[in-house]
């Protein structure tokens, strides 16, 4: 078998049936793939669903208790037998040839595909969608090799061998983001090449305001930027947190007027003024530097109140 597609559910269940759907209605050889789906412990009859389908390439892994993403995902590997593992998320949805673009990307020989993931059009969150679907590997020009840290597993493919080799998913993430950056950090250490395959595009329906991407990502800071810089500390600089005045990894880096200044500009004040702004224009194109600043702002608050000097 070539594909095993693994995808992992938690009270999404009108989602997962569209996906499921779209997933065996595929183009690709219906004899050649699996689609598994590890339910964690919904409270919406996903389970109920999806031990009433029939087709057989549907495979429920059904658990009794909560787990976070890298469990799931783990989960649903160790289940697989196709020789490339494809990871979707539920709040996607596919085009017929989805599956297709992403087995022929991998013809060339052993690499991990990041397919392309953009927003429905939405003009409530025109702003951060837009900011979000130009970011990580959409800034490089197509068929460039992806750093470690551009690797997201909402729409990627990687050999099983490959994963099962570099240990799997770390379960030790148990918060939103953290386990596909530390995946795509190993791959990278381990001479896997990381391509970009904007053809196999997975449309992406879950919105947040700018205000709740804002929580998640200091969420994120707190929860998953201490653990990936205790592994990787090369991700200090990578991650643009190097300018923090407490960087444990290069001490007493910068001026105190510079220290001064860095301060300043993650200041409640600023920051608010700035994210009102971003707020009051989010129907529209905002300057990629304001997004960054805001992103940016937030997952180093996190990081610092979690492991340092508060912001």
């Amino acid at each position: 078998m070539t594909l095993s597609v693994v995808v992992i559910s938690f009270n999404q269940r009108l989602l997962i049936e569209r996906l499921i759907g779209q997933l065996l209605d595929q183009s690709f050889a219906p004899d050649d793939y699996e689609v598994i789906v590890v339910e964690c412990n919904s409270q919406d009859q996903t389970a109920d669903w999806l031990l009433a389908q029939s087709d057989a390439r549907l495979r429920p892994v059904i658990l009794s208790h909560d787990c976070n993403r890298s469990a799931a995902r783990n989960r649903g590997i160790l289940e697989s037998r196709g020789r490339i593992v494809v990871m979707i998320d539920g709040d996607h949805t596919i085009s017929p040839d989805f599956l297709v673009r992403h087995s022929d990307a991998h013809a060339p020989g052993v690499r991990a595909i990041v397919g392309k993931s953009i927003f429905a059009p939405d003009p409530e969150y025109r702003a951060i969608s837009t900011y979000l679907d130009g970011s990580g590997a959409a800034k490089l020009p197509i068929g460039t090799m992806l750093p470690g840290r551009y690797f997201l597993t909402r729409n990627c493919s990687v050999p099983r061998d490959v994963l099962i080799d570099i240990g799997l998913f770390d379960e030790q993430f148990d918060q939103w983001g953290g386990e596909d950056l530390d995946l795509g950090v190993r791959l990278e250490r381990a001479g896997v090449p990381i391509i970009g395959a904007p053809q196999a595009l997975a449309v992406h329906h879950h919105f947040r305001t700018l205000q709740e991407v804002m929580r998640v990502i200091e969420a994120y800071g707190a929860g998953s930027i201490p653990r990936l810089l205790g592994k990787h500390p090369q991700l200090f600089r990578e991650l643009n947190l190097d300018w923090l005045y407490h960087n444990p990894f290069q001490p007493d880096q910068f001026s105190r007027p510079t220290r001064l200044l860095h301060r300043l500009l993650c200041s409640a004040l600023i920051y608010t003024t700035m994210l009102s702004i971003a707020q009051s224009l989010r129907r529209f194109r905002l300057p990629r530097v304001l997004l960054d600043y805001l992103h940016l702002r937030q997952y180093a608050k996190g990081y610092c109140r979690a492991a340092g000097p508060k912001l």
